[in-house]
């Protein structure tokens, strides 16, 4: 590259490595992802900062824990005073565009964008933030969710979800065709793969008789439910309508593989408009996801759990240039902000907790320091984190025991090792990384007093008639030909 590069930033949503082709498993077939995987950097132990979409989304923009910003829920906004990656590189003079979804939620609906290209797909109030369930109410539950993962409920058809990332993709595409001759950012967000897989038919076709290995149940495996866990199987209402089964296990990955692929065969779309724009040898290309999701591992569904099909994430990084790699030292989506801010030359404002990756994408070593996830929100309502250093990983919610992981003789997370004296050090380690790096107390409080002023916004809201969906300044008289 002989000049400052552009950026194209695709992001997917609730997209886990683990059913990807170009993540090494022979499921959704993702030929465009695995080309770009092969040309550059890809993170093969990549994490989530939080596995849950506005609180991820909050540490992707800002670089910053979702325990720093109090961004704990999809109800959550963070302060417009804190810089993002938009700002950093709107002052190293980039054009910051942002086509598909953020979920930002209050009323700064750009932090630190020039423009957006469509709405949001989701509200912008802080109405997705809900108390505990009803303990005395044996059928209190957030949303009905298992329906969505019941085979009568997945299929072929369309969807509000799919015109959206039609809209989200075909503008898009209209602004690579138009780029501006200084640099851009160009952030792509798409919705897809979350759910409801209700999947055009010609990809839901492509999967009839795919090969799709479903999960691994051992008979006791209720008795090895974390407090969390459990807390979620009520939230999702998961002890009363059963996603077990074969064929809703089936229908759930093939659903989820057709929408990976379409999401795909978007990637590669927006790759062949670089390459017709002679845009591509400038341009670095980052593929990535808020979060994972479930798919019946464990017999659960969704993100917000700290496992690993919720907690891990692709990240693939290829600037032009640079030598092909894959690391497998784990990072995290947090470390992103940073490494763009680097690209630019920018110099922080306050320090990121996300550290830059672009010595590694350089060829240097990445050291292995320990990489965070936390989730303390909705369903919970209390402090609950994931640390992963080497091949150890320790999940702790606030209140209970731990869970300890070997992900290399355990990669299933099945055999907890927390209290076994042979790893006592590795478990205190871990633990300490959580109690003394945050304040449990605070955060447990912190969440129980945001819930209640945001519940009198919510209600004032509600009767003024008022929010802050965002609104697309266009202007279609002067579109096309006037003239």
């Amino acid at each position: 590259m002989t000049q400052t590069p552009n950026i194209l930033l695709v992001i997917a949503d609730q997209m886990t490595p683990f059913m990807l082709e170009a993540c090494g498993y022979p499921i959704a077939r993702t030929r465009n992802l695995a080309a770009l995987a092969a040309r550059g950097v890809q993170f093969t132990n990549a994490y989530t900062p939080s596995p849950i979409c506005v609180p991820a989304r909050s540490c992707l923009m800002t670089g910053l824990h979702t325990s720093t910003t109090g961004c704990y829920d999809n109800g959550d906004p963070y302060h417009s005073f804190i810089p993002t990656f938009a700002h950093y590189l709107t002052n190293a003079g980039y054009e910051t565009i942002l086509s598909g979804k953020m979920h930002f939620v209050g009323a700064d609906q750009l932090h630190g964008f020039k423009r957006r290209l469509n709405t949001d797909i989701y509200p912008s109030g802080f109405i997705w933030s809900y108390p505990l369930l009803d303990p005395d109410d044996p059928e209190a539950k957030a949303f009905d969710f298992a329906p969505q993962y019941q085979a009568q409920n997945i299929g072929a058809g369309w969807s509000l979800e799919l015109q959206y990332d039609e809209e989200t993709h075909f503008r898009a595409l209209e602004y690579l065709r138009h780029a501006p001759d200084g640099p851009f950012l160009l952030t792509v967000s798409y919705t897809n793969p979350h759910p409801p897989y209700i999947v055009p038919r010609k990809y839901w076709e492509m999967y009839k008789d795919a090969d799709l290995p479903l999960p691994h149940y051992p008979d006791d495996m209720d008795d090895r439910y974390s407090d969390f866990d459990r807390a979620f199987i009520r939230w999702y209402g998961l002890d009363r309508k059963s996603i077990r089964n074969p064929d809703d296990l089936m229908a759930m990955r093939r659903g989820f593989a057709a929408l990976a692929q379409y999401v795909d065969d978007k990637l590669g779309e927006l790759l062949e408009v670089l390459d017709e724009q002679g845009l591509r040898d400038n341009t670095v290309v980052i593929f990535t996801s808020d979060h994972g999701e479930m798919l019946g591992e464990k017999g659960l569904i969704q993100k917000r759990s700290l496992y690993e099909w919720s907690a891990r994430i692709p990240l693939i990084i290829d600037i032009p240039g640079t030598a092909p790699a894959s690391i497998d030292t784990p990072v995290s989506l947090l470390d992103l902000p940073a490494t763009l801010a680097d690209m630019a030359g920018q110099t922080l404002a306050r320090p990121m907790e996300g550290r830059s990756l672009l010595p590694a994408l350089r060829g240097e070593p990445l050291p292995d320091v320990p990489v965070i996830s936390e989730y303390h929100g909705e369903g919970i309502m209390r402090p609950s984190f994931m640390v992963r250093q080497g091949a150890w990983k320790m999940i702790y919610c606030h209140g209970s025991a731990p869970q300890l992981f070997n992900l290399e003789t355990d990669p299933g997370e099945w055999d907890n090792r927390a209290g076994d004296a042979s790893v006592a050090k590795i478990e205190a380690a871990l633990l300490s990384v959580i109690t003394d790096g945050f304040d449990l107390e605070a955060i447990g409080r912190d969440v129980w007093d945001r819930l209640a002023q945001k519940q009198v916004v919510n209600a004032a809201m509600a009767a003024n008639e008022t929010a802050w969906d965002y609104v697309v300044d266009q202007d279609a008289a002067r579109q096309y030909v006037r003239k």
